[in-house]
């Protein structure tokens, strides 16, 4: 009798050792058609994340069309991590009611020249400055995704310039493009690779870029948003995906991955030319900007990204977007980020650190340049 019992415990021991951990999935949420995403789609088709998170988790790359969608989907816990931009990622951190948002990292930030350019029809006047763009755009019909980093700039734009436009539409990027195709809108904002699209720089044509975000003082920052509830009872987790992230941002920081990054990208990013995937992230824009600077990355918050931060929401406040003037103190919160960096080996000089820089370059000098 006894034999027999010691025989059923080893046997429901071994049965409860060789049963599988149970795998811990989760979904990172992320929007193809901006580059603010290429990297998440470089980490995606990489599988980088492998080697950095816990073994057994699995991960589903949710894509989006819009960072609001995105973040939708993190409230109502459909995904613990997101890319968007500092629009967009703001108005999701000020809902704390409806769950505890944190702005963890930097996924790139520019002088403007990715999401905060006015667009203008292609047979618009050469306008000689800023101000003379400003007085055409009274009384015309004006676009933009609400909710997202190029309407931050418009507003921003229509008060610096007292812009009284004729409407000022809630446009998708996929009708802004397809409206200015039919000559529906007079200028817009919209974020690449859709500028480049439509754009007379290697696009279709369709509009012309009138002005970059340094005409209304407005950077353009990406972040990586993440539940705390996930910080809080995966971190480990946690980390191993800021681990990956850093990776990837540093793939395509590196010029020799160039092409690479565009045929990654173009598996997502589905019906735009490879040519203008990479404009829209390693091209000039506009043509006739000064410094070469495309973008930087900086992955944690330097004083320049927290300002900018700071910055946003009392401005939507302001605009009655949201309805706190300050998001609370433990929101903004790149500890994570920090630690990540340094145990990668990077050391910052004076608190702060860049990864690495984007030059502007010709159209010219694309690798996928028509013959």
């Amino acid at each position: 009798m006894k034999h027999s019992r010691f025989l059923l415990i080893l046997t429901l021991l071994a049965m409860t050792w060789s049963v599988p951990a149970l795998a811990e999935k989760f979904t990172i949420g992320f929007q193809p058609y901006d580059t603010i995403s290429y990297q998440v789609i470089v980490n995606a088709e990489l599988g980088l994340w492998k080697k950095y998170m816990p073994e057994g988790t699995e991960l589903e790359f949710s894509p989006a069309l819009q960072g609001t969608i995105v973040a939708n989907n993190m409230l109502a816990n459909k995904a613990v991590a997101g890319y968007m931009s500092i629009m967009p990622a703001t108005i999701l951190a000020s809902k704390s009611d409806q769950a505890e948002i944190k702005i963890v990292a930097s996924l790139g930030m520019s002088e403007g020249t990715r999401c905060s350019l006015v667009l203008v029809r292609h047979d618009a006047p050469q306008f000689k400055n800023v101000e003379e763009l400003a007085r055409w755009l009274d009384g015309k019909t004006i676009a933009a995704p609400k909710g997202s980093a190029s309407d931050q700039y418009l507003r921003r734009f229509f008060e610096k310039y007292n812009v009284k436009p004729k409407e000022y539409l809630n446009q998708s990027i996929e009708v802004i493009a397809t409206n200015f195709r039919t000559g529906k809108l007079d200028a817009a904002s919209a974020w690449e690779p859709t500028v480049s699209r439509i754009a007379d720089n290697v696009g279709e044509g369709y509009v012309r870029i009138a002005a970059d975000g340094s005409a209304a003082d407005n950077y353009d920052l990406g972040i990586l948003v993440m539940r705390n509830d996930f910080i809080q009872n995966h971190p480990e987790a946690a980390k191993g995906y800021l681990r990956s992230e850093l990776e990837a941002q540093r793939f395509l920081l590196d010029p020799k991955n160039q092409e690479a990054v565009v045929e990654m990208v173009s598996k997502y990013a589905t019906g735009i030319d490879k040519n203008v995937l990479w404009y829209s992230i390693y091209g000039q824009v506009p043509l006739d900007r000064k410094n070469p600077v495309r973008e930087w990355k900086s992955f944690y918050f330097n004083a320049l990204e927290s300002k900018n931060i700071s910055e946003v929401a009392p401005f939507l406040y302001q605009e009655k977007v949201i309805a706190v003037p300050n998001l609370k103190d433990w929101v903004v919160d790149d500890s994570l980020a920090r630690e990540v960096f340094s145990e990668a080996g990077y050391t910052p000089v004076d608190d702060e650190a860049t990864l690495g820089y984007i030059y502007g370059k010709q159209a010219s000098e694309s690798p996928f340049k028509k013959k």
